[in-house]
């Protein structure tokens, strides 16, 4: 990769951060005061979790598009901790029904709280999330984003239904994620231009933006559980294969394999029966196929109708961050 690219890609972010300091200080210590009103064990929870939760991409999202519009008001910034907390939530209950024991190099809830714990800590910060969509009095917002969260639930019900089976469709599969991770970056950034009181044609090129970019989103973490590289994520190299998660690499190498390689899927992802070896193979299979490049073309088409969308909305800085935002998405896989 070009490294003028990278560094332009990667400073982009870092200025999109930047413009927006203020605003994310606002959305932490909102985040804080809801935490430090619960439970002392859901405060810790939910702390823990946000905390190790990176980039904060989500609430970024809300927060940049109504700064378009120049709304830095309390809005946007409670919209953006609702977002974060419904995301804290399907991750405190992803990592039970996976039986994650590490989210970003830490370890997870579940491993150190218990499920059950986790689980209602979850339930606690989705009813959080609703508390404070109400108090923006946007139905707009509140609806986009409760809307989103049904279509989660449903996404992960989906996913569970799909999982072990290599022969899954590739419909099917975009199904699934647009649903369980597209739907939260496209609410998320609708909900943003709803309180800025943009028109209806930016409120709906804000979501298509944040929708393909979630869906190429998930696609390079798909292909980061067969990267070397993923360990700085702080995700096992190899988990969803051990899980027998059905993503998007499998779903393509199945279509292209031949009998042979059909066992080997039927055996390593259907019925869980792995060796040490299989791991290896498996990449040995992705790659004559040339799987990883497929799957990256097909992540990149959606990055291009993400920045398509952007001719909608005002031309303003935040414009040329969101191209940077969407194409160091891809980036990650590399």
């Amino acid at each position: 990769m070009n490294k003028k690219i990278r560094e332009k890609s990667i400073n982009n972010v870092m200025k999109l951060n930047k413009a927006l300091e203020k605003s994310l200080n606002g959305v932490d210590k909102e985040i804080i005061i809801r935490l430090d009103k619960s439970i002392p064990l859901i405060n810790d929870i939910g702390k823990h979790l946000i905390n190790a939760s990176g980039k904060r991409l989500r609430p970024l999202l809300t927060l940049a598009m109504a700064a378009q519009f120049n709304d830095y008001s309390k809005n946007p910034k409670i919209l953006a901790a609702a977002v974060e907390f419904i995301h804290t939530a399907t991750l405190l209950h992803d990592d039970v029904v996976d039986e994650s024991n590490l989210r970003r190099g830490q370890k997870t809830a579940n491993m150190i709280w218990g499920n059950e714990f986790s689980v209602l800590a979850g339930d606690f910060l989705f009813a959080q999330s609703f508390e404070l969509m109400v108090e923006t009095r946007s139905i707009e917002a509140l609806s986009s984003l409760a809307t989103a969260s049904c279509k989660i639930t449903q996404g992960e019900f989906q996913q569970m239904q799909i999982s072990n089976k290599p022969e899954t469709s590739i419909e099917k599969y975009f199904e699934v994620i647009g649903k369980k991770t597209a739907e939260l970056f496209g609410a998320s950034c609708e909900s943003g231009v709803i309180v800025a009181n943009g028109n209806v044609k930016q409120q709906k090129a804000a979501y298509t933006y944040g929708f393909n970019l979630g869906l190429a989103f998930q696609i390079v973490d798909d292909l980061m559980d067969f990267n070397s590289k993923s360990n700085k994520m702080g995700k096992n190299l190899g988990d969803d294969f051990k899980l027998g998660k059905t993503t998007l690499p499998i779903i393509l190498a199945w279509e292209k394999s031949n009998s042979s390689e059909r066992k080997f899927w039927i055996k390593t992802i259907k019925e869980l029966k792995q060796e040490p070896s299989d791991f290896s193979k498996a990449l040995t299979i992705l790659n004559k196929y040339f799987i990883f490049d497929e799957c990256k073309n097909k992540a990149q088409e959606f990055i291009e109708i993400a920045k398509e969308a952007l001719f909608e909305l005002p031309n303003t800085k935040f414009k040329e961050y969101f191209v940077g935002l969407a194409d160091e998405s891809i980036e990650r896989s590399k």
